[in-house]
């Protein structure tokens, strides 16, 4: 399990404290091989959070086998990353972007991105992915419930902080590990308004 989540890029330090220790004896007793990704794994027996991972692996069987097969294949991890299978409702297993390759080309522009936040996010606990404008700022809140009690942010960040692009529809930019920015801000209920979200 472990060789498994370390190749696909989970945040095993992060997943250790999302999963409870069921769920943790679930995973190594059934979670033996690649074969079982193709079979029978799925369980909602023991937990909201275990039932997250299951389904996000099985529904990239196909792709973990790639990655497991050749770990040189970097690209598959941004489509792990980006998949629509991983809810942006409430913070599940996260990626260790430490392991992820740096594809953006800089010209050492500042940016401004917009971010929607998990619930409770701060300036201090920010997420790595972000948006370029307003138009894909809009097509991700489409997917979000509960918009009202989630936090918007913008910030200021050098080309540089880039690791790599996701999602085109939502003009989706993935920061690095640890990204600097020059200027955070918490977008007031007024200013959200005039965004739409």
């Amino acid at each position: 399990m472990i060789k498994l989540f370390g190749i696909m890029a989970i945040d095993i330090e992060h997943l250790n404290q999302y999963l409870t220790p069921d769920e943790k004896n679930y995973l190594n007793t059934n979670l033996v091989s690649m074969e079982v990704l193709n079979s029978d794994l799925y369980s909602n027996v023991n937990g909201d959070n275990l039932e997250v991972l299951l389904n996000f692996l099985i529904k990239h069987a196909k792709d973990l086998e790639k990655i497991w097969e050749d770990s040189s294949k970097k690209e598959v991890l941004v489509k792990l990353y980006t998949s629509d299978t991983i809810s942006g409702e409430y913070d599940c297993f996260r990626f260790d972007l430490s392991k992820f390759e740096q594809t953006f080309k800089s010209d050492g522009k500042q940016l401004t991105l917009y971010r929607i936040g998990r619930v409770n996010e701060s300036k201090e606990s920010l997420g790595n992915s972000w948006s370029k404008d307003f138009t894909g700022l809009k097509t991700y809140a489409q997917f979000v419930s509960k918009l009202e009690n989630r936090p918007v942010f913008s910030i200021e960040v050098n080309e540089s902080e880039v690791l790599c692009e996701g999602k085109a529809q939502e003009s989706e930019l993935i920061l690095k590990k640890g990204f600097a920015c020059n200027e955070i801000k918490l977008l007031s209920a007024e200013n959200r308004l005039v965004i739409g979200v």
